[in-house]
């Protein structure tokens, strides 16, 4: 399948976020101008992201269980790593229960399966929807196997499972451009307002475990839902289709999203990046994100991983002659 650099450009984009709230989080903390700065990227950084993974999912040549077995294989070799890591101070190994960023892979498997079972089901995003606000309201549905995320997130694969360019064609970019500026500045407000707070964004736990009503809680996860599309639509729209000198971020972005926690991690226990002002800071973590995507987005460590990955994976599976497809 030929690659489209529009949304490897997107993905660029995106990759970049991630590490760049990272770096924020973890060396200056989420207060005053580094938790505005988060809400902004937390967003739709990852909805956005998920909405791509399901997009090509749909669009995907691979075997359902090899594409499952990889990642979940390269979950497993992550998570435990970094468990075992001096830079891990919140949780033992536990494979039931993801170390910080790799909930993601667990939640992809899932997806992976799941959107041949469920694609057909009439109704079946305004279903997902109405249980992601469901799911807030269960307090046991947390980080147990990133039950909450899985959940979730799902509507957005699924919505990027059914999403075609054609979608987009009838809307001029200025249109995009404003709504895109809009978006924006409507989570700054509420940020700011303190009408929803930074960690609803990551749809990581219960209303009740962010200390909001059930009700309040899925009035915000109205309001989130739609600002996400609203922020990927108007992304996807605007993206130049055309290769850049970025684009390879996008094109090699899970080496990226793989390793980046190791470096941010050992960078935020040495102290090494800490200035007196907020800009100084914010600085730092930009430049320090753009060395981190350059570096882990070098051909070399993607090609030896996906050799790797494939190589276990391969030996693992017996047959790939399951597809499961809406079609």
């Amino acid at each position: 399948m030929e690659r489209n650099h529009k949304f490897d450009n997107v993905k660029a984009l995106l990759i970049f976020l991630v590490v760049f709230g990272h770096s924020l989080e973890y060396l200056y903390g989420v207060k005053g101008s580094y938790g505005a700065i988060r809400a902004a990227i937390y967003s739709f950084h990852m909805p956005a992201f998920v909405f791509i993974s399901g997009y090509f999912a749909r669009k995907s040549k691979r075997a359902v269980q090899e594409v499952v077995v990889k990642y979940l294989l390269t979950y497993m070799i992550f998570n435990t790593l970094f468990a075992v890591s001096p830079w891990n101070v919140d949780s033992p190994l536990n494979f039931l229960f993801p170390q910080l960023i790799y909930w993601y892979l667990l939640c992809l498997c899932f997806w992976r399966v799941a959107v041949g079972v469920f694609s057909n089901i009439r109704f079946v995003v305004p279903l997902s929807i109405l249980f992601t606000f469901y799911i807030g309201t269960c307090p046991k549905a947390d980080r147990f196997m990133s039950i909450s995320r899985a959940v979730c997130f799902f509507s957005f694969f699924l919505i990027g499972y059914k999403f075609s360019l054609e979608w987009l064609k009838k809307i001029k970019k200025k249109h995009m451009a404003i709504a895109l500026a809009f978006s924006i500045v409507v989570v700054l407000v509420l940020h700011y307002q303190k009408l929803i707070p930074v960690k609803m964004y990551e749809y990581i736990q219960s209303y009740s475990a962010t200390k909001v009503s059930n009700v309040a809680g899925i009035e915000m996860r109205v309001v989130m839902i739609a600002l996400a599309l609203v922020m990927t639509f108007c992304l996807i729209g605007l993206m130049p289709s055309k290769e850049f000198f970025f684009t390879i971020l996008g094109r090699n972005s899970l080496c990226i999203y793989l390793i980046h926690i190791f470096v941010i991690k050992a960078l935020a226990q040495s102290k090494v990046l800490s200035f007196s002002s907020v800009f100084g800071n914010v600085s730092a973590a930009f430049v320090l994100s753009v060395i981190i995507c350059y570096v882990l987005s070098l051909q070399v460590i993607n090609a030896a991983y996906n050799r790797l990955a494939d190589k276990l994976a391969n030996a693992l599976i017996v047959s790939k002659d399951l597809y499961i497809s809406p079609t």
